[in-house]
């Protein structure tokens, strides 16, 4: 993954002479940093939620960058944007947000992972964002596309990309003392996809399609009660960064392998275009994730409206201290409809 560069329109890109302050641990920082997390993104999914349904989804991905970067510009802390998505032209590579004289930490942005399917009032919308300490993520290829599957913690060590869909379902269902026909396997809806959707209904596996969601997919496959057992396919390098970042926290398992597209990727890539990258591999040993729900879904709730308050629902997680916590926040007086 190519060293962040570049500012963000209408704040501030870093220069040489910022401060950088000795980095602190998650538990120095003001307050709690994993409330602090919720918080963006719950803001976040407030000002996209609005939208929900009105087919725009060029308005709700900037509804959503502007409300997370308002919100991070509260938080205690520098953060430096290091994974977001391509083309974000508010919350783009190498942004700085916070106080300059604050510590640095650097995040992983996805104000609105498939804002698309607000705009047509569809399910499974989130909201996401990673803090870790600086230079912590992986630097990786700078290819588009990796081939991954991701599972939940009662199948941690049962994947492996160099044999066939059909033996890792079988080891996943083992895992699980279940069959391979129990099982659900979240796959996004593409046509490069075609070939495994074949083979996993060979396998006797039922599928769960989802319009967008790679994030949303893996957590999905790592958290319990979702009702989705693992994710796979084809799917961004960046997406597959943060959303490894929440599946460590829940305890699950990724196996992902760079998937270069041309010659030029290709040689981007590499030796390293045949490793198999683990979960530790993708995602540092200290961190904090906050995701909240847009539109309902198999993860989490959506946000809801009523005449008093709103109400969102969330999940806030940390490796350090070792915590996955259900945010349930009612937030009054959020405002009129835009």
């Amino acid at each position: 993954m190519s060293s962040p560069t570049g500012g963000r329109a209408g704040g501030r890109p870093p220069t040489p002479t910022d401060p950088r302050p000795e980095p602190a641990s998650f538990h120095d920082l003001r307050g709690s940093l994993s409330l602090g997390l919720v918080q963006v993104t719950e803001a976040t999914a407030l000002a996209a939620a609005r939208l929900a349904g009105r087919g725009d989804a060029d308005r709700v991905k900037a509804a959503g960058a502007s409300a997370m970067l308002s919100a991070l510009e509260e938080l205690g802390f520098q953060g430096r944007v290091v994974l977001a998505p391509r083309g974000d032209r508010v919350l783009s590579h190498g942004s700085m947000v916070g106080p300059a004289d604050a510590p640095l930490l650097d995040l992983g942005v996805y104000p609105v992972e498939g804002a698309s399917v607000v705009a047509r009032g569809l399910a499974n919308a989130i909201s996401v964002l990673v803090a870790v300490q600086p230079d912590s993520f992986p630097s990786l290829a700078a290819v588009w596309y990796v081939e991954k599957i991701v599972v939940g913690p009662a199948a941690r060590g049962a994947i492996d990309l160099d044999d066939s869909l059909t033996d890792n379902l079988r080891r996943i269902a083992f895992a699980r003392d279940a069959r391979v026909s129990d099982l659900v396997v979240a796959v996004l809806d593409r046509p490069r996809h075609q070939e495994i959707l074949e083979e996993v209904r060979a396998a006797g596996a039922r599928v769960l399609m989802l319009e967008e969601g790679e994030i949303a997919g893996a957590v999905m496959a790592a958290a319990p009660g979702s009702g989705v057992d693992a994710m796979l396919g084809i799917g961004g390098l960046q997406e597959t960064v943060i959303a490894a970042a929440a599946v460590r926290c829940l305890g699950g398992d990724v196996q992902a392998r760079l998937w270069p597209r041309n010659d030029e990727e290709r040689l981007l890539a590499g030796v390293d275009s045949e490793r198999k990258y683990g979960v530790a591999d993708l995602a540092p040993a200290d961190l904090g994730v906050a995701v909240t729900g847009v539109t309902g879904g198999q993860l989490l709730k959506g946000v809801w409206f009523g005449a008093t308050h709103a109400e969102t629902h969330s999940l806030t997680m940390s490796t350090r201290r070792a915590t996955v916590r259900q945010i349930i926040t009612r937030h009054h007086r959020v405002g009129e409809p835009g």
